[in-house]
């Protein structure tokens, strides 16, 4: 039966749907910030030290592990027994801060990316240009983010606005951990439990169809970046 825009107003107004929204926005923020940030920073660092290969393969390590191979491996992390030395915590049945423990595995998972396209582009900026502003005085600070930032500026946008579009369709590892239960519920894994859990295809498919236009102009930035820097 035709129900007009029901679906749609469901995926907009109820309760379980506005906390998976407010999910995701926690997993773009702050996922992105420290993936991004540690990838930086230690993209800096490494260059600088003469372990740099070793370094950078222990942080790109994770990515060789599928999202679901995490999701198991932080589980047993996690994993509350009510027994043992100290006082064991139901970590993953802790809201809202259940939700930054699951944001930890993706920061474990993208940092290593973060961190081997933004050290390809630091390591492009000419020497020439950072001796030259050393000569003229400037500390590491300020070669940094006066010079390294605005030269690297069109890879780190690439970074962040790839690892957002992760962020918000993320389902594996929200899925493997808590089944999206005690508040950790995100737009992709509501979608499963719609559709194969209570085999609504209406409204999972309106919550698709939102998850797919949230996802759209990122895209299209992504896409104009990659053409000014004449990727394509």
């Amino acid at each position: 039966n035709f129900v007009g825009l029901e679906n749609y107003i469901f995926a907009f107004t109820d309760r379980i749907m506005l906390e998976a929204f407010r999910n995701n926005l926690l997993w773009m923020i702050f996922g992105t910030a420290f993936s991004v940030g540690l990838g930086l920073l230690i993209a800096v660092l490494a260059d600088r030290s003469r372990f740099e290969k070793i370094y950078k393969a222990i942080i790109f390590m994770p990515m060789a592990i599928s999202f679901v191979g995490a999701g198991v491996i932080w589980k047993f992390i996690y994993t509350y027994k009510g027994e043992g030395v100290g006082r064991p915590q139901p970590w993953l049945t802790m809201p809202p801060w259940n939700n930054f423990f699951l944001i930890v595995i993706m920061v474990w998972l993208q940092t290593g990316y973060a961190m081997v396209i933004l050290s390809s582009a630091i390591k492009s900026i000419p020497a020439e240009l950072l001796e030259a502003a050393r000569v003229d005085g400037a500390n590491e600070f300020e070669i940094f983010f006066k010079i390294m930032i605005p030269v690297i500026r069109g890879t780190l946008l690439s970074v962040i606005t790839t690892i957002v579009i992760f962020s918000l369709k993320l389902f594996d590892i929200v899925r493997v951990m808590t089944g999206g239960n005690n508040g950790t519920n995100v737009i992709a894994n509501e979608f499963y439990i719609e559709r194969f859990t209570y085999g609504n295809a209406g409204r999972a498919s309106a919550i698709a169809i939102v998850l797919l236009v949230a996802v759209i102009p990122v895209i299209i930035y992504n896409l104009r970046q990659f053409r000014e820097r004449r990727a394509f």
